[in-house]
């Protein structure tokens, strides 16, 4: 089969022949119909941003396919599903501590690594059966399979959401809201019924866009160099208690927002970090303590969580057409889709690789 290869950290990749992935028990062999192109994958694959690769390696972090072959043990995946590949992959015997990689884009060496590292930049793709989500045949009546590849930038988000525990009538304040995953985060919040999704951003030309996207139920926040003014902001924005605060800001943003958003939190609140920023943040202990809240980091999200997402799209509260899918390169063209996702990274618009 045809597949893009990473051999050495350079931001580029050979576009060659390679053995094809052969089925064994638990695992399914499948043919990609698109993969999505992040914006930072050439930083990732040179080492600039120093995600761990184990070389040789075919890039894609997750992609949407037909099932072509099952393992022996397969019970509800068969071959023909149009299915969307979850790029989280989870070692099976540790339940209490499983190893964790990102197909295709974050895979340490080991086990894992040495069988699932190889992502959706290829023909086929070689995926754990529990890491696959059949797409039910009312939404493939409605949507091109192209606008599934959104499902993967809005399951970070929702892995947040649900880690913070968010239930329908709470207000939530998402950092990061006018980027490439916090702008899928206020979608996901508001399909999970939030009260109100507050957007603090220091770019102000972004702020009718969104309230013009979501309406009153989005509060967008134009931030400033004073932090107890961007408090009062933010909690003024919310109209109420403020119950918890997704952090999903760029990794290259002032570590003081996230401070004065855990600042504007309602006690027994909760703050999630899931930028992946290297920053050290000063914290105010005594806030945190008096008001008896709860700050906790979260890498990616449930196993469960593609189908209750893809259950979310099914009911239509989440309308996969709000993505632009329209930026689509052939696998030869690999290279200028990368070039295109970092210079034209936008909220609500995705670059794929596709196959014929």
């Amino acid at each position: 089969m045809k597949a893009a290869v990473l051999k050495t950290r350079v931001p580029e990749l050979e576009v060659e022949q390679v053995a094809d992935p052969v089925v064994t028990a638990g695992s399914a062999v499948v043919k990609v119909i698109a993969s999505p192109v992040v914006h930072y994958y050439r930083h990732v694959l040179s080492g600039t941003v120093p995600f761990p690769m184990q070389l040789p390696i075919i890039p894609g972090c997750s992609s949407v396919g037909i099932v072509e072959q099952v393992g022996s043990d397969a019970r509800a995946i068969n071959p023909g599903d149009l299915v969307f590949c979850d790029p989280t992959i989870r070692s099976r015997d540790d339940s209490h501590t499983p190893d964790t990689i990102l197909q295709g884009l974050f895979c340490p060496d080991g086990g894992l690594s040495d069988t699932y590292r190889n992502g959706g930049f290829a023909e086929k793709v070689i995926m754990p059966l529990e890491n696959l989500f059949v797409i039910p045949e009312t939404l493939k009546k409605k949507y091109d399979p192209v606008q599934f590849i959104s499902i993967n930038a809005m399951l970070v988000a929702y892995g947040g959401l649900l880690t913070g525990e968010l239930q329908a009538g709470e207000t939530v304040v998402v950092l990061g809201g006018t980027g490439y995953f916090g702008s899928t985060a206020i979608v996901v919040a508001l399909a999970m019924g939030a009260r109100r999704v507050v957007a603090p951003t220091r770019d102000v030309s972004k702020l009718q866009s969104l309230q013009e996207r979501f309406g009153d139920r989005v509060a967008p926040v134009a931030l400033g160099s004073d932090e107890q003014a961007n408090i009062e902001a933010i909690q003024a924005a919310a109209q109420g208690p403020i119950d918890m605060a997704l952090d999903l800001l760029d990794a290259g943003a002032p570590a003081t927002i996230v401070r004065a958003t855990l600042s504007s939190i309602r006690p027994h609140g909760k703050m999630i970090l899931m930028s992946g920023s290297d920053k050290t943040v000063e914290l105010p202990y005594y806030l945190i303590m008096s008001r008896s809240l709860t700050v906790k980091g979260c890498f990616m999200y449930p196993r469960t969580a593609g189908k209750t997402l893809i259950g979310m799209v099914d009911a239509g509260i989440i309308d996969l057409s709000q993505f632009d899918t329209s930026s689509r390169f052939s696998l030869d063209n690999v290279n200028d889709a990368m070039a295109h996702a970092e210079e034209h990274s936008q909220r609500f618009k995705l670059t794929s690789i596709v196959f014929e």
